[in-house]
């Protein structure tokens, strides 16, 4: 099987970060922090595409984890900013998502626990 096919888990997992994100962004009340939302949109998008490089380039995996964690990093800034608690169910679905991301990716790997 290859890598692809092995980390669907963690695709399908980002596809729901993404809209999440998605989400978050439509109803955010202050604009300062779309900037923030888009980086973190381009991080995620980076991510993907690191696990897509998997099955050619090994150091990919390595790659696409960096960018999960900093995305984890970027969540929590954007979670601890948010002024309602009604939106921390979307931003606990992203963190979710990534450590599921993270987790495949590492099981994948032969890392996993």
């Amino acid at each position: 099987m290859s890598n692809h096919a092995a980390l669907g888990p963690a695709f399908d997992a980002l596809d729901n970060c993404e809209a999440a994100l998605r989400k978050l962004d439509a109803a955010c009340c202050e604009p300062g922090r779309s900037p923030r939302m888009k980086a973190l949109a381009h991080t995620l998008t980076e991510a993907r595409a690191g696990l897509h490089r998997t099955d050619d380039d090994p150091a990919a995996a390595d790659v696409a984890l960096v960018h999960l964690e900093d995305a984890g990093a970027q969540v929590g800034r954007l979670q601890v900013g948010c002024c309602t608690p009604d939106r921390l169910p979307l931003y606990a679905g992203l963190l979710e998502g990534l450590a599921t991301a993270q987790l495949t990716l590492n099981r994948v790997r032969g890392q996993g626990h």
